[in-house]
């Protein structure tokens, strides 16, 4: 038997369908007989979880599930007496945390354990990853290292050893691991006891240093003593997409940093949906709900656009526009906005903070910026006293953006 485990938090109720998509594609490889240990709290819903459980039935495998927040009630309120940064806020959920949880809340006769996060997708037979040696070790995971020597890329090694987290572990920045996908020996993590505690007290020493909370307690209890899996067990999205080559490889793709996309033309966009179209997730209330969400984040841009445009039409009507901006721009933005030949062009890049000179007179010409730093514009324009859409206008505002920006694939899909 195969165990595996997941961890989640679902305020909204729409983040379980990434973790059904994980366990389908583990399901659809994998010939053993699997276990998935679900790890969730109250947030998990009585539709979600009828999906979980049928979707495993559908492969016969078998699934538990365990309310953290019921189960382990007392520890996380000490936790978050503790530190309650780590374990409720909106950009932290403590599903984070849950998985420092697992070696607890399993049953003891299971000793090992494959851990992933929920925005993973396995292509290989999970067996091969379970039958790993794990050579004495009570954890194996990748180093992010190991991922970058593989994209023939360096880290600037200068600013991960500034981390305090690498002085007060026994390691350094070739040996930091990332906790998204983890093989555990649950009888040599239980033998250290509850990690979770100790982990987050010493983070609340240390604040500043460290960034990602369940990460940084196991890099600081593990970092010296974890077996280095290869790259292609944990392969990072935002690097391979950019780095990798376009055939997919035998291993565990992890879509962290929000890369999922919709791009039928891209492979691991491609892998993803072709397990999610499998799950009960999947059906005629989704695909309606996709199309409505997706039109109306387009009416609502274009509205918005167009009322910030009638409102700059204004403003300008009174007096002569100047656009400032790059040089390159320049062809482009006069096209754009029908500008007369007299209407005059300063070029400025964003370097201005060297200098900045505007030489028409306020009293009868408005600016209209296109930086991309003009949020640090603005408050040396207010402090100036100028008055944004009386004296100048951000004119990136007033463009409709790209449609990869103005359509973001993964918001819509998390939201529905």
């Amino acid at each position: 038997m195969v165990h595996v485990s997941y961890a989640m938090t679902d305020k909204n109720g729409t983040y379980s369908k990434y973790i059904g998509a994980s366990m389908c594609s583990l399901f659809e490889r994998t010939n053993s007989w699997v276990t998935i240990h679900l790890l969730h709290d109250d947030t998990l819903t009585e539709k979600n979880r009828d999906y979980f459980i049928e979707l495993t039935r559908n492969y016969g495998q078998q699934i538990f599930f365990y309310n953290v927040a019921e189960e382990c009630k007392e520890l996380l309120a000490e936790a978050r007496e503790i530190f309650k940064r780590a374990v409720d806020t909106d950009y932290y959920t403590p599903a984070a945390l849950y998985r420092l949880l697992a070696p607890i809340l399993l049953p003891k006769d299971v000793k090992r354990l494959i851990y992933l996060d929920a925005d993973t997708i396995v292509n290989m037979d999970i067996k091969k990853f379970w039958e790993i040696f794990m050579d004495g070790h009570p954890l194996a995971a990748v180093t992010e290292r190991s991922l970058m020597n593989h994209y023939q890329k360096q880290i600037d090694k200068s600013i991960d050893e500034k981390l305090y987290l690498f002085q007060n572990s026994w390691t350094d920045s070739d040996t930091c691991f990332n906790s998204g996908v983890l093989l555990m020996d649950l009888e040599k993590v239980r033998n250290m006891g509850e990690i979770l505690l100790p982990g987050l007290r010493f983070i609340v020493q240390h604040e500043k240093e460290c960034r990602f909370f369940d990460q940084d307690i196991l890099n600081y209890f593990f970092a010296r003593d974890f077996l280095h899996l290869p790259w292609n067990y944990n392969i990072l999205q935002h690097w391979d997409r950019q780095w990798g080559k376009q055939e997919l490889v035998e291993g565990i793709y992890h879509y962290m940093g929000r890369t999922l996309r919709l791009d039928y033309t891209e492979p691991r966009d491609k892998i993803f949906y072709e397990a999610f179209v499998k799950t009960p997730w999947c059906d005629a209330e989704f695909i309606c709900k996709s199309h409505a969400v997706t039109r109306d984040v387009l009416v609502n841009e274009i509205k918005k656009k167009m009322e910030l445009n009638s409102k700059a039409a204004a403003a300008w009507a009174r007096r002569t526009r100047v656009f400032v901006g790059p040089k390159e721009n320049e062809e482009e933005l006069r096209e754009r906005f029908c500008m007369a030949k007299d209407e005059p062009y300063v070029i400025l890049d964003e370097g201005w903070t060297k200098g900045l000179v505007l030489p028409y007179d306020l009293g009868t010409h408005i600016y209209i910026f296109f930086l991309n730093n003009f949020k640090e514009l603005k408050e040396k324009l207010d402090e100036a006293g100028w008055q944004e859409w009386e004296d100048y206008i951000d004119g990136q505002s007033l463009i409709l953006p790209h449609s990869t920006r103005l359509v973001d694939e993964y918001r819509i899909f998390l939201v529905i």
